[in-house]
C-alpha cells in the first residue's frame, strides 16, 4: 500500500487549498522555521484519527481551524483528505483507491468520510488496526518520539516490544478479566457475610414466628369480638345521628321561616323605601315646579317694569324729539325768509355795482393819468379786509350753534347721571340681596355636604361593625367547634392515661394498685419530661425502659413483685432508687461528644425526672448520646469505636458494638412520651382556648353595643341630612331669583352707562371744536387789524402825494369807492347767503334725523300691555299657592313615611336577632352532628383500616355477638392475653421464611461465584501464557534486527536489546547497550546526545524491519545528529526497503540531498503556507 497524495484545506497555516503527491522513495518537506512544513505532519495525525489538541499543537479542536491573517478572513472549516492506493490487497476488504476525509468546524462538529461515505472515528481506527499505520504507530517518527525512547526508562521501553507483538489486545482482555475477579472475590466476601449473618438470624426468627403465630390465634378472636363491638356502637351512634338530623330539620324550618319573615320585612322596608323614594321625587318636582313659577312671576315683575321704563322713556324722548323738531321747523322758516332778503338784497347790490362799474368806466376812459401804485395797494388791502370779515362772521355763526348744541347736550348728560345714580343704588341692593343668597346657598351646601359626609361615615361605620361583629361570630363558632374537638381529644387521652393504655399488663396492675402498695413512685414514661424536640430519640433510645416502675427502695420492689406473683397479674421491671448506679461518659468520651458536629449532647442532660433522686436519670440515659441526623451518629460511633448507645432525632439507633436500627413504618403508634406530651399540650391549649373564646364574646358584645348605637347615629345623620336637603333646594331657588333681578339691573345700567359715554364724546367732541374755532376767530380779529392800519397808513401816504391828481381823481375815486362799498356789501351777502344755505342744510339733516328717530321710535313694537302682564301674573300666584300646599302634604306624608321606615326597620331587626339565635342553635346541632358522625367515622374507619369491612358488610356477618356487655368481657381478657405476649414481631413468620429462602439461595450462588472464580483465573494464565510468547518472540526478532541495523549507522560497533528480568517476560524491561566504534560497550544512558538519538533511530528501524509498514514520516529525526550521521541517516533511508515510503520534514542538507522529492513549504503571504515542489534527483541528472 502507498500513500498517494495529500489534500489541506483550511487547516492551520494552509489557508487555501493545498495537494501533495508522494512518489516511491523518499519525499522530502523543507522549509525554514515558522513556515508550516510540521503542520504537514499534524494534518496527516489528523486526518488518522488524532483527538487530543495537545498533540496538534492547540488549546481545543477548534484551533486547527486556519485563524485568519492580515488579509484572509477566518475559516469555518478544516478539511484533510488523504488518498491511498490499496492495490496489493495491504488492507483487507478494502478497494484499490482509498480515500478518507476528516472535517472539522468552528463550532465543534466534525465528520469522517470512507470513500465519500460518512463513518466514525472509530471505524477509521479499526481500519489501521495492527496495519502499524495511525496516529500513535511507527508510522511517524518525531523528534519527540526519538528522545522519549533513549530518555524512557527500561520499564517503559517494553511498551515498543509489546506494540509490535500485538499483546495490547490481550492486556486488556487481562484487565478487564482481572477486574472481574476482583468483583468476584467481592461478590464471595459479601455472599459469605451475609450467610454468616442470615444463619444466626434463623434461630431467634423461628422462635418469635412461632410467638407471632400464637399471637394470631388470639388477635383473630380480639378481631371477631371488636369487629361486634363496632358495629354495636355504629347502629347506636346511628341513631343518635338520626335523633339530631331530626332537630336539625326542625331548627332549618324554624331558621327558613324567620327567613320568609325576614324576607316579607325587608320587602315592606323595600317598598316603604320605595314609597318614600317616589314621595321625594314628586316633592322634588313640585319644588322644581314651584321653583320655575317663581322664575316666571320674577321675570314678569322685571317685564313689567321694564316695559313701564321704556314707555316713560319713548313719551320723553318723543316729546323732546317733537320739541326739537318744532324749533328746526321755525329756524328753517326764519333762515329761508333771511335767505330771500338776502338773496333781494344781492340782487339789487349787482344792479348797483354793475351801474357804478359802467361809471367808473366811463371815468377811466376820460382819465389822462392811470392809477398809481398806492391805489393799486389800497385795493389789495380792501380785498384782503374783505375776505377777512367774511371769515369773521362764518366764525362767529358756527361758534353761537356749537355753544346752543353744547348746552342741550349737556342738560341731556345731566338727565342721564341722574338716571344711572337711580339705577346703582337698585343694583348695590339687588347685589347685595344675590350676595346674600350666595352665602346663605354656600352655608347649606356646606352644612349639607358635611351632614352626607358624616352620614356615609356614618353608614360606613355601621358597615365595618356589622362586618366585624359577623367576622367575629364566625371566629367564635369555629373557635368553638376547634374548642370542643381539642376536648374531646383531651378526654380520650386522659381515659387512655388513667386506663395506662399501652402499659404492660403487669405495669398496668401495679398502677392501679399503687394506693395499695408503698412506695410506688411511677413508671419512667410518667416521670420523664423534655423538650418535645427528643421525644422520638428518647423513646427510641429507652423502649420498653420507659414502661419500667420507679420505687423509692429495694424493699418496695419486693413487695410490688410479690403482688405481681400472688395475683398473677403479669411482670414488670422496678427501679429501686436506693439500688441503681448511674452509667456516666468517660472524659475523653465527653470531649469527643463535644467536639463532634451534629451532636446534640447526653441524653440525661437534656431530660428532667419528676423527682429528687436525680440517679434515675443518669442510670437510664447517663450513657446514651442523642445526634442531630445518622450521618453525625455514624461518624461518632467510629471515633468512640462502637462503645456508646447514640440515637437521632430521627429514631434511629446506633447501639454499643456496632448495631444499627432504623426506619420508619407506614403507620407509626403513637409513643407513651409523645401521649403524655399531647395530652399536657392539649390541656394548655384548652386553657388558652377557654380564655380566648370569654374574650372573643366580650368582643362580640362591645361590637354589638357599638353597632346599636353607631345605627341610631345613622339614622339622626340621615334625617339630617334629609332635612338640610329641603333647606339647599330652597336656598337653591332664592338665590337663583336674586340672580335674575341682578342680572335685569346690570342690563339696564349697562345702557344708561353706554349713553353716558355717548354723550361724553360728544360734549367732549363740541369743546375741541369751540377752541378751535375761538382761536380762529381771534386770529381773524387780529388780521382785521393789522389791514385797518395798513388802510390808514396808505390812505395818508395817497393824500399825501399829490392833490392835483386827487382832484382828478376825486369823483373816480368816489364811484370806485361806492363799487367797492357795493361789491363788499355784495361779497358779504353773497357769503351771508352761502352760510344761510348751508345752515339750512344742517338743520334739515338735523330735522331728518330726528324724524327718523321719532319714525323708528313708533315702529318699536310695545310689550305686553300692564293688563296682560298683571293677568299672568295673577294666574302664576294662584298655581304658586296650590304647589305650596302640595308641596306641605308631600312633606307631611314624607314624615310619616320615615316614621312607618324606622318601624319596619325594628321589625328586621327583631327577625335577624331571632335568625340568628336560630342559627346558632343550628351550629350547636352541627357541632353534636359532627361529634357523632365523629364517632361513627372512627368506628368506619377503623372497620375499613383494620377489617377492610364497610359496616354493611359486617353488620350481615351471622357470627357477630350482640350481648355488648359480653363482648367488651371477652375483649378484655383477649387484651390482658395480648399484652402478656408483649411485644410480638408479626412480621417474624414472613421475615423468617424469607431469611431461610435467602441463605438457601446464597448459599447455591456461593457455589456459582466459586465456580466463575476458578474459570477466571484460568483464563487469565492462558492470556499470560500467549503474552509472554509472542513478547519473547518479538523482542528476539527485534534485538536481531538492531544488532544489524546499529553497525550501518554508526558505520561499525555493536549494539544489543537486553531484559532486565528474563525470568518475568510479563513485567522485565528492555535495556539498550551499545557500543559506537572506538567507543566500550554500555548502556544507553552513558552516551553522547548524538549517540543517544542514532542508536533510538537504529532501534526504530529495526521495529520497521520486524513489522513493516506501508509508509512513515519522520518529522526531523535527525535534527539531534551531525552532518556525518545525517548523511549516514539519509543513506539508510535511501537503502531501507523499497516497499515502504518516507516522508521528511527536514531542514538538514545531507537528508534533502537523498530525498527523491522535494516539496519545500513557504509563507509566500504573511501567515498563509503554499507548497512548491521539485524532482530532485531529475533535477542533478540535468546538472550533471
Amino acid at each position: 500500500m502507498k500513500l498517494t497524495a495529500l489534500t489541506i484545506t483550511g487547516f492551520k497555516s494552509f489557508a487555501q487549498k493545498t495537494r501533495i503527491e508522494f512518489q516511491p522513495g523518499m519525499t522530502g518537506i523543507v522549509g525554514p522555521n515558522g513556515s508550516g512544513k510540521s503542520n504537514v505532519v499534524e494534518a496527516l495525525r489528523f486526518v488518522l484519527g488524532e483527538h487530543s489538541a495537545k498533540s496538534l499543537r492547540g488549546g481545543r479542536m477548534a484551533d486547527v481551524i486556519f485563524a485568519g491573517s492580515s488579509k484572509r478572513s477566518p475559516l469555518n472549516r478544516a478539511e484533510v483528505r488523504i488518498e491511498l492506493d490499496n492495490s496489493d490487497g495491504f488492507l483487507a476488504k478494502q478497494p484499490e483507491s482509498i480515500e478518507i476525509i476528516r472535517r472539522l468546524y468552528r463550532d465543534g462538529s466534525g465528520e469522517y468520510l470512507l470513500n465519500n461515505k460518512t463513518v466514525r472515528m472509530r471505524d477509521i481506527t479499526e481500519l489501521f488496526m495492527d496495519t502499524g499505520i495511525g496516529r500513535e504507530s511507527f508510522s511517524i517518527i518525531s523528534q519527540g518520539r526519538v528522545e522519549e525512547i533513549f530518555n524512557s526508562k527500561p520499564q517503559d521501553r517494553r511498551g515498543l516490544v509489546e506494540e509490535v507483538a500485538g499483546v495490547l489486545k490481550y492486556k486488556k482482555e487481562k484487565q478487564h478479566a482481572q477486574k472481574q475477579l476482583d468483583e468476584t472475590s467481592d461478590h464471595l466476601q459479601r455472599v459469605a457475610d451475609i450467610i454468616t449473618e442470615l444463619y444466626q438470624q434463623r434461630q431467634p426468627l423461628e422462635e418469635q414466628a412461632s410467638i407471632a403465630r400464637d399471637y394470631l390465634d388470639q388477635k383473630k378472636r380480639y378481631d371477631h369480638f371488636n369487629l361486634s363491638r363496632l358495629v354495636l356502637n355504629i347502629e347506636s351512634n346511628q341513631a343518635k345521628h338520626q335523633d339530631v338530623l331530626v332537630q336539625v330539620e326542625a331548627n332549618q324550618k324554624l331558621v327558613a321561616d324567620y327567613e320568609i319573615q325576614s324576607q316579607k320585612a325587608n320587602k315592606a322596608m323595600q317598598d316603604l323605601q320605595t314609597q318614600q323614594s317616589k314621595l321625594e321625587e314628586s316633592l322634588d318636582q313640585k319644588q322644581n315646579q314651584l321653583l320655575e313659577v317663581t322664575n316666571q312671576m320674577e321675570r314678569l315683575y322685571g317685564q313689567q317694569k321694564i316695559s313701564q321704563q321704556d314707555q316713560a322713556y319713548k313719551q320723553e324722548k318723543l316729546a323732546e324729539l317733537s320739541q326739537q323738531e318744532t324749533n328746526l321747523q321755525a329756524q328753517v322758516r326764519d333762515i329761508t325768509a333771511e335767505i330771500t332778503r338776502v338773496q333781494a338784497t344781492v340782487t339789487d347790490l349787482e344792479a348797483q355795482a354793475s351801474d357804478l362799474q359802467r361809471k367808473l368806466t366811463n371815468l377811466k376812459a376820460q382819465a389822462v393819468v392811470s392809477p398809481t401804485d398806492l391805489r393799486r395797494q389800497e385795493e389789495v388791502n380792501r380785498q384782503k379786509t374783505l375776505q377777512v370779515m367774511q371769515t369773521e362772521a362764518n366764525l362767529v355763526s358756527q361758534l353761537e350753534y356749537l355753544k346752543r348744541e353744547q348746552a342741550k347736550q349737556s342738560d341731556d348728560l345731566v338727565a342721564d347721571q341722574a338716571a344711572l345714580k337711580e339705577i346703582d343704588a337698585l343694583y348695590q341692593a339687588e347685589a347685595q340681596k344675590e350676595a346674600q343668597a350666595q352665602t346663605n346657598l354656600a352655608e347649606i351646601e356646606g352644612q349639607h355636604a358635611q351632614a352626607k359626609a358624616k352620614e356615609k361615615a356614618s353608614l360606613e361605620a355601621t358597615q365595618v361593625l356589622q362586618r366585624r361583629l359577623e367576622e367575629q361570630e364566625k371566629r367564635y363558632y369555629q373557635a368553638n367547634d376547634v374548642l370542643k374537638q381539642a376536648q374531646t381529644r383531651e378526654e380520650t387521652l386522659k381515659r387512655v392515661a388513667l386506663s395506662h393504655q399501652g402499659y404492660y399488663q403487669g405495669v398496668k396492675n401495679i398502677m392501679q394498685a399503687q394506693k395499695k402498695l408503698v412506695g410506688i413512685i411511677g413508671p419512667v414514661a410518667q416521670l420523664l419530661q423534655a423538650d418535645q424536640t427528643y421525644s422520638l430519640a428518647l423513646e427510641t433510645a429507652l423502649g420498653a425502659q420507659l414502661q419500667n416502675v420507679v420505687v423509692t427502695d429495694t424493699q418496695a420492689a419486693k413487695q410490688a413483685i410479690n403482688y405481681l406473683r400472688k395475683q398473677k397479674l403479669g411482670r414488670a421491671t422496678f427501679l429501686p432508687c436506693d439500688a441503681l448506679k448511674p452509667k456516666r461518659l468517660s472524659a475523653h468520651q465527653l470531649e469527643v461528644v463535644a467536639t463532634t458536629p451534629g451532636i446534640i449532647g447526653v441524653a440525661s442532660d437534656l431530660v428532667q425526672i419528676k423527682i429528687p433522686n436525680p440517679v434515675v436519670a443518669s442510670y437510664l440515659l447517663g450513657a446514651t448520646v442523642i445526634a442531630e441526623n445518622l450521618d453525625a451518629a455514624t461518624i461518632l460511633a467510629q471515633k468512640l469505636n462502637h462503645s456508646v448507645k447514640i440515637v437521632t432525632l430521627q429514631g434511629d439507633l446506633l447501639a454499643s458494638g456496632g448495631a444499627m436500627t432504623g426506619g420508619q413504618n407506614k403507620q407509626a403508634g403513637m409513643g407513651l412520651l409523645e401521649q403524655r406530651n399531647q395530652l399536657e399540650k392539649l390541656q394548655k391549649d384548652v386553657g388558652l382556648m377557654q380564655e380566648k373564646l370569654a374574650t372573643m364574646q366580650n368582643m362580640g358584645q362591645k361590637t354589638r353595643q357599638e353597632l346599636e348605637v353607631q345605627q341610631a347615629q345613622s339614622k339622626q345623620a340621615t334625617l339630617t341630612v334629609v332635612d338640610l336637603s329641603q333647606k339647599l333646594t330652597q336656598a337653591q331657588q332664592e338665590h337663583q331669583l336674586a340672580s335674575v333681578r341682578l342680572k335685569y339691573q346690570a342690563e339696564q345700567r349697562a345702557k344708561l352707562l353706554a349713553n353716558n359715554n355717548l354723550s361724553d364724546d360728544f360734549l367732549n367732541d363740541y369743546e375741541a371744536k369751540l377752541h378751535d374755532l375761538e382761536a380762529q376767530l381771534a386770529q381773524t380779529k387780529q388780521a382785521k387789524a393789522e389791514l385797518s392800519q395798513e388802510a390808514n397808513q396808505l390812505q395818508a401816504n395817497l393824500q399825501a402825494s399829490s392833490v392835483s391828481y386827487e382832484g382828478a381823481l376825486k369823483k373816480q375815486g368816489e364811484i370806485e369807492q361806492k363799487l367797492a362799498v357795493v361789491k363788499e356789501r355784495l361779497t358779504s351777502q353773497s357769503q351771508r347767503l352761502a352760510d344761510l344755505s348751508k345752515q339750512k342744510l344742517q338743520l334739515e339733516t338735523t330735522l331728518a334725523a330726528n324724524q327718523t328717530e321719532v319714525a323708528n321710535l313708533e315702529k318699536v313694537s310695545p310689550g305686553p300691555t300692564e293688563g296682560k302682564l298683571q293677568v299672568q301674573l295673577d294666574e302664576l300666584e294662584a298655581k304658586q299657592a296650590d304647589l305650596q300646599a302640595t308641596i306641605a302634604k308631600l312633606k307631611e306624608a314624607r314624615t310619616g313615611g320615615k316614621d312607618e321606615q324606622v318601624k319596619a326597620q325594628l321589625q328586621v331587626n327583631r327577625l335577624g336577632d331571632l335568625q340568628r339565635a336560630a342559627l346558632d342553635e343550628q351550629a350547636n346541632l352541627a357541632v353534636r352532628k359532627s361529634q357523632i358522625q365523629g364517632l361513627l367515622k372512627n368506628d368506619l374507619d377503623e372497620l375499613a383500616n383494620s377489617y377492610a369491612m364497610t359496616y354493611e358488610a359486617a353488620s350481615q356477618d351471622s357470627d357477630l355477638n350482640r350481648d355488648l356487655a359480653y363482648v367488651n368481657q371477652q375483649i378484655r381478657l383477649l387484651k390482658l392475653g395480648l399484652e402478656d405476649l408483649g411485644e410480638v414481631n408479626l412480621g417474624a413468620i414472613k421475615e423468617f421464611d424469607r431469611i431461610n429462602e435467602r441463605y438457601e439461595f446464597l448459599t447455591k450462588q456461593q457455589d456459582d461465584l466459586l465456580n466463575a472464580k476458578e474459570q477466571l483465573i484460568q483464563s487469565m494464565d492462558e492470556m499470560d501464557a500467549e503474552v509472554k510468547k509472542r513478547f519473547l518472540a518479538t523482542f528476539n526478532a527485534i534485538s536481531a534486527s538492531f544488532e544489524n541495523v546499529f553497525p550501518q549507522m554508526f558505520g561499525g560497533g555493536y549494539a544489543k536489546l537486553k531484559l532486565t528480568d528474563p525470568d518475568d517476560p510479563l513485567t522485565t524491561g528492555i535495556e539498550i547497550m551499545a557500543q559506537p566504534p572506538g567507543k566500550k560497550f554500555q548502556t544507553l544512558s552513558l552516551l553522547s546526545g548524538g549517540e543517544k538519538a542514532l542508536t533510538a533511530m537504529a532501534l526504530l528501524f529495526a521495529i520497521l524491519k520486524v513489522h513493516p509498514v506501508p509508509f512513515v514520516i519522520l518529522d526531523e529525526a535527525e535534527a539531534a545528529l551531525d552532518d556525518a550521521n545525517v548523511q549516514r541517516y539519509a543513506q539508510y533511508l535511501q537503502n531501507f526497503d523499497s516497499k515502504t515510503q518516507f516522508i521528511v520534514i527536514t531542514h538538514r542538507k545531507g537528508t534533502m540531498m537523498n530525498a527523491d522529492v522535494l516539496y519545500g513549504v513557504t509563507m509566500q503571504e504573511s501567515g498563509v503556507s503554499s507548497v512548491v515542489s521539485v524532482a530532485v534527483k531529475d533535477d542533478q541528472e540535468e546538472r550533471n
